[in-house]
């Protein structure tokens, strides 16, 4: 049982000079006047209550997002040190209404687009200092990110771009326009999302999770198109070389023949004289192929590609079932 106290009565009491450190500011909920209440318990405490709004900071730790789980603290102390008045919570095991309700509440489950809301704890840490001790009121708000909209955003489309860049190992070395333009927008596009994402969040200088699972989509992406401007200069330069074996061997084969087919004939004419005349057989321009080494060369280079193929697709499912089995690990037991 209580005593509601008439306002005449509450400018008597003495109220502590409450203050919260982790907050950017605090007011009273003007929305149900009174916001504060005072009642006078049997054994003669005052019990104030006082409803406040407040913006609270908190410290985010994203190496680890989008996998990450963060802890913000809310924290009351007092103006005076221990000696002249102590902070408790209500619900602590020395407290006389311990029984009477819990330390933290929470009336209306909050549904946060972005995490899930956990039980928050409450517990009091002590301080030491010149003038005394001092004892604030602690209270941890534990939340973990939602993985929804990072799959569905990043992690989905990035791997459908990445799979989309090996489609080029199955396109032919002289289909330049093609695999170009499919390596070079695949990585435009990654590094489109890379910007996206860091925008929406705050800047910091350390590797968070997704920027490890980006950066390997862009050396995927970029190392097919550096493997295909290797192949491509490869297969130029043997273009190039068995052009000049061709056009070295059909010379040096008509000039024998030119040499050896040149017969130098005396023919009568009406006149009675004779002049000479050179008969020269046909010349035919013989293409060789390429030589042995040429050939084998472009083998190499055509099984090169055929072993990207495969190669480039299995070591990207490695560091997919690596990356998840790691971070989902963290994400349970965070």
């Amino acid at each position: 049982m209580s005593t509601t106290l008439y306002p005449k009565c509450r400018e008597y009491i003495w109220m502590p000079q409450l203050f919260f450190e982790t907050t950017k500011d605090a007011k009273s909920d003007q929305t149900h006047l009174p916001s504060t209440e005072f009642k006078v318990m049997q054994d003669g405490a005052v019990y104030v209550s006082t409803k406040f709004i407040f913006r609270a900071m908190c410290e985010l730790n994203l190496m680890y997002y989008p996998f990450d789980s963060q802890t913000c603290v809310f924290k009351i102390s007092l103006m005076s040190p221990n000696a002249l008045n102590e902070l408790k919570w209500i619900g602590s095991e020395d407290s006389p209404y311990k029984n009477s309700r819990d330390s933290v509440e929470v009336l209306k489950q909050p549904h946060l687009l972005l995490f899930y809301f956990q039980q928050p704890t409450a517990h009091s840490v002590t301080e030491e200092f010149a003038e005394g001790n001092y004892t604030s009121l602690m209270v941890n708000f534990y939340m973990t990110r939602r993985l929804t909209g990072s799959v569905m955003n990043v992690y989905i489309p990035s791997t459908m771009i990445v799979i989309m860049s090996f489609v080029g190992f199955w396109l032919s070395v002289e289909h330049v326009p093609a695999r170009v333009a499919l390596s070079v927008t695949s990585l435009l596009t990654l590094c489109t999302q890379v910007h996206q994402y860091r925008t929406e969040l705050p800047p910091v200088n350390y590797v968070k999770a997704m920027d490890i699972w980006l950066f390997v989509c862009i050396f995927f992406v970029f190392s097919t198109l550096v493997e295909f401007a290797v192949s491509y200069n490869d297969q130029h330069k043997l273009f190039i070389k068995q052009n000049v074996e061709v056009f070295q061997s059909s010379r040096g084969e008509e000039a024998k023949k030119r040499k050896a087919n040149s017969v130098f004939n005396w023919a009568p004419q009406d006149n009675g004289t004779k002049s000479r005349v050179s008969s020269k057989s046909a010349v035919t321009n013989t293409h060789h192929g390429p030589s042995n080494a040429a050939k084998d060369k472009k083998h190499i280079m055509t099984k090169i590609d055929e072993i990207c193929r495969y190669l480039y697709p299995a070591l990207f499912l490695m560091f997919v079932i690596v990356y998840w089995s790691y971070y989902l690990s963290i994400y349970q037991t965070y």
